[in-house]
This record gives C-alpha cells, structure tokens and sequence, in this order.
C-alpha cells in the first residue's frame, strides 16, 4: 500500500537474535524485485533459508492465478494435508499452471532468452523515472524508490474519487484507496507500473496529473 521495500537483513538479524519465526508476503515483489524477478529476498541477496515462510500470489507478475507458500519440507507438508484450502478447494488447472511455469522461465532466463533480464532493468528504471518526475513536479510520493508500486497521496477520501474519475478521461487507469484500506486523512492513487510502459507514456500521464490538479 505504501509503496516501501521492508529492511530484510535486519528482520533476519532480530529473527536470529530471539529465536523468532519470519514470514514473508512477496505478493507486490515477487515478479517485480530483484535481478530475475525473486523478490525482496534476492533484491537484498539474503538466503531464502532464513525466512521461516515465504508466500506470495501469482495473480500479478505472473498474469495467473493463486498462490504460493515456500517453506521447510514438513511445514508444506503441513498445509498440504491439514489446512483447509487444499483439503477443500480445487487443483491450479493445467492452462494456468503452464502460464505460471512459462512465466518463471521467462523471468530466469531458462527460455533461452534474455527477456526476463531485460525486463526487470526497465522495470526498475520506470520506476525510478517515475517517482522522481512527480516528486519534482512537487506530488508527495511515497514509498522505496525502486519500488514499482507508487502512490501518489491526496489525503482526503473526497479528492481520491474525484482525481481517479478524472484520470479515466484520459485513458488513464489507476487504484483509488481510500478509508478503510488506509487511515481516514491518507487516502492515495496507487500507480501499479510495468516493465512495458515506456517514458512516452509515464510523462504523458505526470503531465495529465499537472492538468487535472490544475498546476
């Protein structure tokens, strides 16, 4: 929601010091961070080994859906017998298991392309483009810099309808969050970028944001 990269050596460093158990949700990272797309843990090269769970979804970068859980062999073994999601739901389909294996090739490099690399460079670009043009045009941004995820505040609920309405006008889609996704004065747009969206379309719309506010 914030937009922020959580400081991972360091909740590793406290996990260790207390004995603690780490769980880890890279739904908005995993796909989006990192040299081919792992996530915060290889964002921060830290040892996937020290985070007790890892969960994340495959509704985003990888244009699917579901979910995953990364864990200790008796831990999955756990879930996958006790829990009731397996117990109760069905088996991933084979189209979106196929679509969900193409993807993580693509994105290790294990398709003989370069693709995925490449990628995740423009990602991390457009995201760093982005932010700073609309932090120079003096919008409050929040959040990590190389995060892909940028929300830009309005603060009032009233102004984030209205701002999100006015978007679509010029064909531009974005996350309106409001109360009670967020406290009562920190409404926000959320901006969810791309790899595919180039620097032609990301000035286009900080400049359709300058027009809408009226600047």
């Amino acid at each position: 929601m914030e937009g922020t990269i959580v400081n991972l050596p360091e909740f590793i460093r406290i996990k260790k010091k207390y004995k603690a158990y780490l769980f880890l949700d890279e739904a908005h990272s995993v796909g989006a961070l990192g040299p081919t797309g792992k996530g915060v843990v290889e964002y921060w090269g830290c040892n996937p080994k020290d985070v007790d769970i890892l969960m994340g979804t495959l509704t985003k970068s990888f244009a699917a859906a579901g979910g995953y859980i990364g864990g200790t062999k008796a831990l999955i073994e756990h879930v996958r017998c006790d829990s009731a999601g397996p117990c109760y739901g069905a088996a991933m389909s084979p189209p979106i298991a196929a679509q969900v294996i193409s993807s993580m090739k693509i994105m290790l490099g294990e398709d003989g392309t370069d693709i995925g690399a490449r990628k995740a460079v423009q990602l991390l670009r457009n995201s760093r483009y982005f932010r700073r043009r609309l932090k120079q045009m003096g919008f409050l941004i929040y959040g990590h810099e190389d995060s892909p995820v940028v929300p830009l505040m309005t603060f009032h609920i009233t102004k984030v309808v209205e701002f999100s309405r006015e978007t679509l006008k010029y064909d531009i889609g974005l996350v309106a969050v409001g109360f009670p996704a967020t406290p009562i004065t920190k409404a926000r747009v959320r901006f969810c970028l791309s790899a595919d969206h180039n620097k032609e379309q990301l000035d286009y719309v900080s400049l359709c944001f300058l027009e809408i506010y009226g600047v």
